[in-house]
């Protein structure tokens, strides 16, 4: 089985390192940004990366500023930026010869926080027209929720500076992470980018049983905007897993291929 290729771009500055699973096949093939959750890992994105590059898909995982080994300090704010220069990054020309990409067909996959860093990703590039939502976190809901009960604050924090401790990421504390998230709520508002997003193919996947960001509070009310501002290519696929995919991951997988190669 063919292995990813370890390759490194520049993201302000600072170099983020990924994966790229070059798929095998004649002209220029199209491609995907996998965009990990938190806290993630340093390889694949739900087994997503290998399986498309099988279908014929090239595929990018990477890996945030000041996690897994990289350089620089991880910020929502400096991830979002990451998403723009992985972006920009498969669509250079060495990239687009050495792997065989093809800069008309972009789409970026994110998982839990990686979906909603996703979403505000593609609106930077007007030639990103499909973006699949697996688990998405919408951070400015997470932080109404937060602002609404203590005890939910206090959880956020917790599991936010545990997963930061045990990966050994470089990053701030979770308290002055939340803050830039508290002091530019709309920056992060996935609702009200909702007019922006709607000329966007979009799948939003989730899981019934997911309590880390559930379906009334993170899919719903983005679906909900989305067509309220007439969006035409845009679907919920829902099935009976926790956050975490585990149970589905073949079925997952099959739905990501098979609704990317219909829009390919």
């Amino acid at each position: 089985m063919k292995k990813p290729i370890p390759v490194r771009f520049e993201s302000k500055e600072v170099n983020v390192r990924g994966l790229f699973y070059k798929a095998s096949g004649e002209g220029p093939l199209p491609t995907v940004i996998l965009c990990h959750g938190f806290p993630g890992n340093d390889s694949d994105v739900l087994g997503l990366g290998e399986r498309l590059m099988e279908e014929g898909s090239n595929a990018l995982a990477f890996n945030y500023r000041g996690t897994w080994g990289n350089e620089g300090l991880f910020t929502n704010a400096n991830s979002l930026e990451d998403v723009v220069s992985a972006i920009g990054y498969v669509k250079s020309s060495f990239v687009v010869r050495e792997f065989n990409v093809d800069p008309s067909s972009i789409s970026i996959v994110g998982y839990s926080y990686g979906g909603g860093m996703a979403l505000l990703g593609s609106l930077n590039d007007l030639s990103v027209k499909r973006v699949i939502y697996i688990a998405g976190g919408d951070l400015s809901e997470v932080g109404r929720m937060m602002q609404q009960s203590d005890e939910y604050r206090r959880r956020i924090l917790k599991m936010v500076d545990q997963g930061i401790s045990d990966s050994g990421f470089n990053s701030l504390p979770a308290e002055e992470g939340w803050a830039e998230v508290f002091a530019d709520m709309d920056k992060y508002d996935l609702v009200k980018h909702a007019e922006a997003l709607s000329s966007k193919d979009i799948l939003l996947i989730g899981g019934w049983r997911d309590q880390a960001n559930t379906v009334e509070h993170h899919i719903l009310p983005l679906y909900r905007a989305l067509q309220k501002h007439g969006a035409k290519q845009v679907r919920i696929e829902m099935f009976d897993t926790d956050h975490s995919f585990a149970n589905v991951k073949s079925q997952l997988a099959d739905t990501v291929v098979s609704w990317l190669r219909r829009r390919g």
